[in-house]
């Protein structure tokens, strides 16, 4: 039998969500864990030895000083910056994909930073590029419908509204926002979230 090829091999690893299990509670559903993702995937790219090798352009950063939802002064650091995964068949290194990508971060340490950017570029990537669920399955992919109903006039009496148009949305309860919160949310919390959401971050 002749040896797979690249896009073969990414295919097996597509194969693998079928197999998660919701492991994780949070917002008051069920849902498959990032270690869960991360760890399936890796079994199976060792065993069909395949790489998925990062790479990191210098980006900026700056720092974002706020009070917390308690009232308390805070400083973090915020990093942000281009960056690329190329996937490489292990059994013919010359035959690689490579996939340009963007890392955010921010946390009260710019290494940790840089750090929690990174982990967190390295799960949505694995799950955007392969096609596995975030939307159903994933807390940060929606909000619980039952939930939404039940806090319906919160959503109404908030600054952001619902928009088939708008191309940005919460990614916890998956509300229209505008550019400028996405922006805010992005620098701040590395991820798109709305005004409501970003209160319970603290």
């Amino acid at each position: 039998m002749a040896d797979k090829n690249l896009y073969q091999k990414i295919v097996e690893i597509r194969e693998v969500a079928g197999s998660f299990a919701k492991d994780a509670q949070g917002f008051g559903y069920s849902y498959v864990s990032g270690n869960q993702v991360l760890s399936k995937i890796k079994d199976k790219m060792n065993e069909l030895n395949l790489l998925l090798i990062p790479s990191t352009k210098v980006g900026e950063h700056h720092t974002h000083s706020y009070k917390t939802s308690k009232g308390k002064d805070s400083l973090d650091f915020v990093v942000k910056g281009e960056m690329s995964y190329t996937w490489i068949n292990g059994d013919d290194p010359k035959e690689q994909y490579t996939v340009e990508w963007a890392y955010y971060g921010q946390q009260d340490d710019i290494s940790k930073a840089y750090g929690s950017a990174l982990t967190y570029s390295e799960r949505y990537f694995l799950l955007k590029c392969l096609g596995l669920p975030t939307d159903e399955d994933d807390p940060d992919g929606r909000g619980v419908s039952n939930a939404n109903n039940a806090n319906s006039s919160k959503t109404t009496s908030s600054n952001v509204t619902r928009s088939n148009n708008s191309s940005y949305s919460c990614s916890i309860c998956n509300v229209s926002i505008n550019q400028a919160v996405n922006t805010f949310s992005m620098n701040k919390y590395g991820k798109p979230l709305c005004r409501d959401c970003q209160k319970k971050q603290g």
